[in-house]
């Protein structure tokens, strides 16, 4: 390959078969240095002065063909035909049959050669170009010493002339340079008429090539730079691209941005929000709350379903999503089946988890501008949802401090108790009940407000229409109840009620009383009244972990008692009983109560409690040792039964 080197340039001149012809060239040189003088013109025959006539022609043509290739080279930076035409020019500049230019070839890692020949028989052109991987004879030469080649005939052979095929009568061959480098080699066989290539030739082909070598080389800077500018303006176009496509999805989110604030703003509601969520990505879409609920709904019977969070938490396959939704708080991709894909946002605010929304695409692809869509609703109904607790909130704490008011029987009027209800929304046709809730909790639970707090909420997500109260330390229950199915909530509230006080006082104790309920708002006072007896009776004959109500304390229910009187004819009667079966996890007070629930009836007894006759007699026995009282005495058995109906007041299924 070409040394990097410049080398000194050195002109290797073979010997003329006729060496009368350089003495003659040498003479006609100095001729014509005193051509322009007009006494000189005396001296030159009419035959000798047109053959000088004709040089200088030749010369004005070699000079004027120069030039014209400069102006190409100085021009045509980028040009592919460039390296053609130059061929071209040197063999009109030098006359020549037969042109080539060697070239390095960067990208193939060779050389590149182009040669084209003018066909003398049919006056045709014809160029060849091709890739060599290993220069040979005189591109060889130039290449690795930078020489100037001028030979003829007398010289040449077919590995001197590798490239051209067939052997020359004549060959000038220079090299080309640029930033002090070989580049190529440019070569012109056959001088026209037989003749050899002269002194003239080779300068003004010497001429041509360094303008060529410079005229190359900016050629691959401006080619390289060209690529460089032109990978720079894709790369700009592919940013372009991308900037309008978010211009676009900008334009659209603050659209949909504006929508969904303005029915905020507008108090429309969840509903709402869905609705326009549905119109803008043409999917359904799903919002549930912190426990789950679905709050508002597009989705149609023919649509498919949506997977809820209850669904997301209970299925072991989403334990991956369910981690990201719930703990990370990232968006989830759901996969229910091959065409359908469910995306699920988490609705939060700040840290708090205020439930989910979610969309299915059937047989097509989640846009960016979908998922855009989806996270400002989330945003929305995040302010949404705050808004909507907001409002709860506030008239939650006016009904509380409106039913703390009825209880103590501390307003101004009734007329103003009525109209204070209405406003605050009661319905003035229910019935009311007073439920009474304390708890005593062990070291290792939680304090007691973190335990009246969590009660307290779960009473309001149990019962939305309640209306809970804290009150010196107890927790008041005030449910507004529809006729007709007051029975079934109460019974459906306290069983879940007990089932949840048992989870969260483990080692504790809970006491649940209920009062009696009341045809009318004002007299919600007399319902806690009577919660708080049966509490304080509880308390007295140490019960607890039970559900008392005072309508079971039967006919002492009709007069007005002393708790405390109560509670201590209860314990004078069958304490020592409680305290026994407490002691030694007996069941002497169930079995009494069973027998005078039978009307002393030992079979009928022992049937419905699933015992042995001889089991229940030897209860009963026990129960006489112990109580010291006789079971045959009939007013005996009376104190019995009303300590039994005070203490076997359990309202709930186990």
């Amino acid at each position: 390959m070409p040394n990097n080197k410049k080398k000194n340039q050195k002109i290797i001149n073979y010997p003329c078969p006729d060496r009368n012809v350089v003495q003659q060239g040498k003479a006609e040189t100095d001729d014509h240095q005193h051509f322009d003088e007009p006494h000189m013109l005396e001296r030159f025959t009419p035959e000798e002065l047109r053959n000088e006539l004709l040089k200088e022609r030749k010369r004005v043509i070699q000079w004027r063909v120069l030039n014209e290739a400069s102006v190409i080279l100085n021009s045509q930076l980028n040009s592919e035909n460039l390296p053609l035409k130059i061929i071209k020019y040197a063999k009109k500049l030098v006359s020549a049959e037969a042109g080539m230019l060697a070239l390095e070839e960067v990208k193939d890692n060779g050389l590149k050669t182009i040669k084209h020949y003018t066909l003398s028989d049919e006056q045709k052109e014809k160029s060849i170009e091709e890739i060599v991987q290993k220069p040979q004879g005189a591109i060889e030469i130039i290449l690795q010493t930078g020489e100037i080649i001028n030979r003829n005939s007398s010289r040449n052979n077919l590995d001197d002339l590798y490239g051209f095929y067939t052997i020359k009568k004549s060959l000038l061959g220079i090299p080309l340079f640029a930033n002090r480098r070989i580049i190529g080699a440019l070569l012109m066989a056959n001088k026209s008429e037989g003749a050899s290539f002269s002194q003239d030739d080779q300068e003004l082909l010497m001429i041509l090539g360094s303008q060529l070598g410079i005229a190359l080389e900016n050629s691959r800077l401006y080619e390289k730079i060209d690529k460089e500018l032109q990978a720079k303006v894709d790369e700009l176009e592919l940013v372009n691209k991308k900037l309008r496509k978010q211009h676009i999805i900008l334009e659209k989110s603050l659209e949909m941005h504006h929508q969904l604030t303005g029915l905020v703003l507008q108090g429309k509601g969840i509903e709402a929000i869905c609705e326009t969520l549905t119109a803008f990505i043409g999917s359904p879409v799903q919002v549930e709350d912190h426990n789950f609920s679905v709050k508002a709904s597009t989705r149609r019977k023919t649509d498919k379903k949506i997977i809820s969070g209850k669904e997301l938490v209970k299925e072991k396959q989403y334990e991956r999503q369910v981690f990201e939704l719930f703990q990370e708080r990232k968006t989830v991709e759901l996969f229910s089946d091959v065409d359908t894909r469910q995306y699920t946002l988490p609705i939060v605010a700040g840290q708090q988890f205020l439930g989910l929304i979610s969309t299915i695409f059937v047989q097509r692809t989640i846009k960016q501008l979908d998922k855009v869509a989806m996270e400002q609703g989330a945003t929305i109904l995040a302010l949404e949802i705050l808004k909507q607790r907001a409002a709860v909130e506030q008239t939650k704490r006016l009904k509380e401090t409106f039913l703390e008011h009825v209880l103590d029987r501390n307003y101004e009027s009734t007329e103003w108790m009525y109209h204070r209800a209405l406003q605050l929304g009661f319905n003035l046709k229910n019935k009311y009940l007073v439920i009474t809730v304390e708890v005593a909790p062990e070291r290792t639970d939680r304090s007691r407000p973190e335990l009246l707090q969590e009660i307290r909420d779960f009473c309001i997500d149990a019962y939305p229409s309640s209306t809970v109260i804290t009150k010196n330390n107890h927790i008041l229950i005030i449910l507004s109840l529809n006729k007709n199915k007051e029975e079934i909530e109460v019974k459906t509230l306290v069983r879940q009620l007990k089932k949840r006080l048992s989870n969260l006082l483990r080692g504790g104790s809970w006491w649940v009383t209920i009062g009696t309920m009341c045809e009318k708002l004002e007299d919600c006072f007399i319902s806690y009244r009577n919660a708080v007896t049966s509490l304080d009776i509880m308390k007295s004959l140490n019960l607890k972990n039970r559900v008392v109500s005072y309508n079971n304390l039967g006919i002492f229910s009709l007069i007005e008692i002393n708790p405390h009187n109560f509670a201590e004819f209860a314990k004078r009667t069958i304490g020592p009983l409680i305290v026994y079966d407490q002691e030694h996890k007996t069941q002497l007070v169930k079995t009494l109560s069973l027998f005078f629930k039978n009307n002393g009836n030992v079979l009928k007894a022992a049937r419905e409690g699933y015992l042995n006759p001889s089991t229940v007699k030897y209860r009963l026995r026990r129960i006489q040792e112990i109580t010291g009282l006789d079971l045959k005495d009939a007013e005996t058995c009376l104190q019995l039964q009303l300590a039994l109906r005070i203490t076997n007041c359990d309202l709930s299924d186990g």
